[in-house]
């Protein structure tokens, strides 16, 4: 494990805002992420989380002709496990670990340059985010009751978090959770000001 810390990373990422930074487009929806970790010193491991005590995640967002920003697509959080989804609930699962603090960075792309926005901190230790992890560990729940009583994962179930396939093409059979653009929405862009 890094033994960075968020509060360096978000000072190390504050320092980038307001700048354009090139990466180029490309089919690896990962690269604004990893070009991040890069310029924040995050070194490229197999570890759960990228930082001692939490992990990073980056998030495109579109600008809407009336000014208002939206999530352009959802936030991958991790593989799906089903030992780990048969075993454990929420706040003992791989997918808890990963979301417990977790520093989100949205991003517009201009062509081949991306600029990013003010990073939000979402920590389950606070107050002020309890409704939303209560919210998660209900979608889990839901998620590993149908599992557990039909046998079925369903990317339809949740409200923020989700299930769905990952990976090239629709034959695809490894699935992971993702936040929902709704979560993005009510938790990163509205706290988020560009």
């Amino acid at each position: 494990m890094s033994s960075l810390k968020l509060a360096d990373i978000h000072t190390k990422i504050l320092s980038l805002l307001g700048k354009q930074h090139c990466c180029p487009v490309t089919k690896n929806k990962g690269k604004p992420g990893l070009m991040l970790e890069m310029m924040t010193g995050i070194p490229q491991t197999s570890n759960c989380l990228d930082c001692s005590d939490g992990e990073l995640k980056t998030v495109p967002v579109v600008r809407h002709k009336s000014g208002k920003l939206v999530p352009k697509e959802t936030i991958a959080v991790t593989m799906l496990n089903q030992d780990d989804l048969k075993t454990n609930d929420f706040k003992a699962s791989k997918c808890f670990m990963k979301m417990k603090r977790v520093l989100i960075v949205p991003y517009l792309r201009d062509g081949d340059n991306i600029q990013f926005l003010t990073p939000v901190l979402i920590d389950a230790s606070q107050d002020a985010y309890a409704g939303i992890y209560d919210a998660l560990e209900k979608d889990y729940s839901s998620i590993r009751h149908q599992f557990l009583t039909e046998n079925t994962l369903q990317s339809a179930t949740g409200t923020y978090l989700q299930n769905r396939t990952k990976g090239a093409g629709h034959g695809s059979t490894s699935r992971a959770f993702y936040l929902r653009k709704t979560f993005v929405e009510k938790w990163v862009l509205t706290t988020s000001p560009a």
